[in-house]
């Protein structure tokens, strides 16, 4: 596979696969303690050609093909990113959190010409007064229409590395959220990468319980499992005291999490077997520094936890020898500069994380030139994270710069 893959690349071998695939956490049935309901990679990739027809034939094909999301982690909205995959249309994944005008400026800020939902009270009223269509995806009329694109043939479109997969956007605490361009090779190059790294293959089931609007889940789950040709458990929402027992039932031995998950999980009542469980690796960023050892210990796993943001501009790695606390050392793409003159910090002063090198994985923000601008003045990548190291050169996060901040490892 070619050193900046595709999200299309990582699904072609999986077009005739029918003993691996996906299960729904939240529908699955049971024999004998296991899961009986797996819908195969074939079947579908196979819905995602389905689905990727009754869309287009709703797009307006001389607008951008942007498909707003307002969906729980099912295997509809797995279809939809195997459909963007197949046929270049761009799922903008709506944080289901925003409310009212400022969720309906979302959508029309990122160009979306309909929006997908499963739970209607999370679409804003007023949304078709604005001109964009709803479609409620578990009703009986969509249903109808999307049987009548059945038997659609699986077909790659054109896709190159850097164009876009999906808009996915930043949380913000103050002012406008901001749509992160998500290129194919962005999703890609990180699923090829861990897979790799951990030895993932195909008998691997990965658990994926963070919400796939965001890019932890997009990233650090879904594009491992395509690339690892595994198998994934859908769990429709992040449940602590369902995490142990889906991991069991469903033999996950990845998963992936963003912020508070391994201190809510370490919240359940501890039992003698917590550890008899086939979970090998549980990866993610900004778990809280006590609950890594300690989740690992209880659970038997190992946990890699990292520091990075969905514009990706930055991403911090901790090392086997990365001291309590520490987000990992200084690298040439990593370093801590004064706010006002753009110099190095010493030890022990706090400045801003910057990326000397360039934008790193930064693809740019879309329909917001003046943010991406502020973003990389001096042609440094800004990440408005402050931080100081050590004397050793591992850095210790400080707080935030400017006008919002991290919400449970979020943006």
């Amino acid at each position: 596979m070619s050193t900046r893959p595709t999200v299309s690349d990582l699904l072609r071998p999986l077009v005739d696969v029918t003993d691996r695939g996906l299960y729904d956490c939240a529908t699955e049935t049971e024999v004998d303690g296991g899961p009986t309901d797996l819908i195969s990679w074939a079947d579908h990739i196979a819905a995602g050609a389905q689905l990727a027809a009754a869309l287009k034939s709703r797009l307006d094909p001389e607008k951008p093909p942007h498909v707003g999301v307002l969906l729980s982690n099912t295997t509809f909205f797995s279809s939809l990113l195997v459909a963007a995959a197949l046929a270049g249309l761009v799922p903008v994944g709506l944080n289901p959190t925003r409310r009212g005008a400022a969720l309906i400026g979302d959508i029309e800020r990122s160009d979306c010409q309909l929006v997908l939902a499963d739970n209607l009270d999370l679409v804003p009223a007023g949304l078709q007064d604005a001109g964009i269509a709803v479609i409620d995806v578990e009703s009986a009329s969509w249903a109808t229409e999307l049987a009548e694109f059945a038997g659609t043939p699986v077909q790659f479109a054109d896709i190159d590395p850097d164009d876009l997969f999906m808009l996915i956007f930043t949380s913000g605490t103050s002012g406008d959220p901001k749509a992160v361009r998500v290129t194919h090779d962005k999703v890609a190059f990180p699923g090829q990468m861990l897979a790799d790294r951990f030895g993932l293959g195909r008998d691997d089931t990965f658990y994926l319980s963070m919400p796939l609007f965001h890019s932890n889940a997009v990233m650090a789950g879904w594009a491992v499992a395509l690339a690892a040709t595994g198998s994934i458990a859908l769990r429709r929402k992040f449940s602590a005291s369902g995490f142990l027992p889906d991991v069991r039932r469903y033999g996950a031995t990845y998963a992936n999490y963003v912020g508070k998950p391994l201190s809510y999980i370490l919240a359940t009542p501890a039992r003698p077997d917590d550890a008899d469980n086939p979970l090998k690796f549980m990866y993610g960023n900004e778990g809280a520094p006590r609950d890594l050892n300690r989740f690992a210990q209880r659970f038997g796993a190992i946990v890699v936890d990292g520091f990075g943001s969905t514009e990706g501009g930055v991403a911090i790695a901790r090392t086997p020898d990365t001291p309590a606390g520490a987000l990992g050392p200084l690298t040439p793409e990593v370093t801590i500069v004064d706010v006002g003159t753009g110099e190095p910090c010493p030890p022990g002063v706090v400045g801003e994380l910057v990326n000397p090198a360039g934008r790193g994985w930064f693809r740019g923000y879309y329909n917001n030139e003046a943010a991406e601008a502020e973003r990389m003045v001096g042609g440094v990548y800004h990440t408005g994270d402050l931080a100081y190291r050590d004397a050793d050169g591992f850095i210790y996060f400080a707080g935030r710069l400017g006008d919002w901040m991290r919400v449970d490892g979020e943006n």
